[in-house]
């Protein structure tokens, strides 16, 4: 689907032309093209390296009146196992994937509005807040911004945590409200044409459902010719079958998760929900971080812990809440706990432990989180059977350095790459800096060798 811009506008976005370039807002003079690599998936377009077509995608006259392709869409349904309801739940994770030029002008327009982000969360005083999807946090994770949390709770004498993240978040985004917050960070009345053209489509996205096309191609081509095509239709074929099997987001929220720039709209949509809550929790002396969804308080507790009232807390971020449109807390998720005595305790003081961001926080120790442990472990021994089986097939050692490279310390060095280990390795050493817990990662992988090892069996 070809929209085609208004073509009045541009003479008001841009201040100056040169032939036929215009200056964007907030350009990026040098586009990091190491960060916009080829993909390997397949299809409505072929697959094509930034070098050839950034002279498009800088110029907004082009984007303003490029048609995107719909998006790819399927479906990831696994068993998620519930704390709180003591039983396994299915959860579903809807996957959307742009394609290769829409991906990079997504990324392209991500990075743009990031800046802009950037600019206005710094004057806002709100900077340290967000620390997912940021452009300006080089060099931090995960494992940083944990850590920044845990030392903060950590040198506290008693202190409240309320954790929770929300509910579909980026499947109930408020189109108007978020076209709102988008032409606040880049100061203009109405979106320039090129961002009014990909807002459009990362809001009225339209899709196919990946498993429609397969089983439409298996009934035209063998196996072979799908398999060593470069996309998944022809000029022609395209035409036929848009007609009949594409869906559009006819709703007034919810945009594709995994397109390039829903990340910082996921940001810029808060915007107001992480001011007040900043300039709430700073009063009480706290810290408040969201990662994405996923937010954490912490407040200082004067006195005694038994008689303290922690609700004043959540009536305050409710209130706040209420104030941003289609914004749910996910109950399942929410947690309050109270720090004190070197420990962490439920609110009947009951010990028990944070998890945050991947790690796990009793009060005295860190480890990495046992889910994540778990998922190592499993993934790890499925790999291990096959190399069994193959052994065995083969009559000598197979498939086993693919085994130790991306699960074991042998693969941890890999430059620019890493795995599980290196992970854990890197956690130590970072919480190891300055520390104020006893930090236990890698003592919780101190036997993964010999686990792999004991499960390997020698071929005959």
């Amino acid at each position: 689907m070809v929209y085609n811009s208004k073509g009045e506008y541009a003479s008001r976005v841009f201040d100056r032309v040169i032939g036929y370039d215009y200056i964007p807002l907030l350009a990026l003079p040098n586009m990091n093209e190491k960060k916009y690599r080829v993909k390997g998936y397949k299809h409505l377009d072929n697959k094509k390296s930034i070098e050839k077509v950034k002279g498009k995608i800088q110029n907004p006259r082009w984007v303003a009146k490029h048609g995107f392709y719909p998006f790819m869409h399927f479906e990831i349904k696994f068993q998620k196992y519930s704390r709180k309801e003591k039983k396994p739940k299915e959860k579903v994770r809807k996957i959307f994937y742009a394609s290769h030029m829409d991906s990079y002008i997504y990324k392209y327009y991500g990075d743009k509005l990031n800046n802009h982000y950037n600019s206005v969360v710094d004057k806002l005083g709100i900077n340290e807040v967000a620390t997912a999807y940021r452009n300006n946090l080089s060099g931090k994770s995960n494992i940083n911004f944990a850590k920044e949390v845990i030392d903060f709770i950590k040198v506290q004498q008693s202190a409240y945590i309320f954790v929770a993240d929300f509910t579909n978040f980026f499947d109930t985004l408020d189109h108007r409200y978020l076209k709102e917050k988008i032409r606040y960070v880049l100061k203009k009345d109405t979106l320039p044409d090129d961002y009014y053209n990909v807002f459009k489509n990362i809001t009225r996205f339209s899709y196919f459902i990946k498993d429609t096309i397969e089983s439409e191609l298996k009934n035209k081509y063998t196996e072979s010719e799908i398999k060593n095509s470069y996309k998944y239709f022809t000029e022609e074929e395209f035409r036929s079958f848009k007609h009949k099997n594409i869906y559009k987001n006819s709703k007034s929220y919810g945009i594709p998760q995994g397109a390039g720039i829903s990340s910082v709209c996921s940001n810029i949509y808060l915007l107001d929900f992480d001011e007040k809550l900043q300039k709430y929790v700073k009063g009480q002396k706290g810290l408040y971080r969201r990662y994405c969804d996923d937010l954490i308080i912490v407040i200082p507790i004067e006195g005694d812990v038994q008689d303290y009232n922690y609700k004043i807390h959540q009536k305050i971020m409710d209130d706040i809440k209420e104030q941003i449109p289609n914004l749910e807390i996910q109950p399942e998720k929410t947690g309050n706990y109270f720090y004190t005595d070197n420990q962490i305790t439920d609110l009947d003081f009951n010990e028990t432990k944070l998890d945050y961001l991947g790690f796990s926080f009793n009060g005295k120790e860190v480890r990495i989180r046992e889910k994540s442990l778990f998922k190592y472990y499993t993934r790890t021994y499925r790999k291990v059977r096959i190399c069994n089986r193959k052994s065995k097939k083969f009559g000598r050692k197979s498939y086993r350095r693919e085994l130790y490279k991306n699960y074991s310390h042998l693969g941890k060095s890999k430059k620019g790459h890493g795995n599980f280990i290196s992970y854990v390795e890197r956690a130590q050493k970072i919480f190891d800096e300055d520390s104020k817990t006893i930090n236990l990662m890698e003592t919780q992988v101190k036997k993964h060798w010999k686990n792999i090892q004991s499960r390997l069996e020698q071929p005959e």
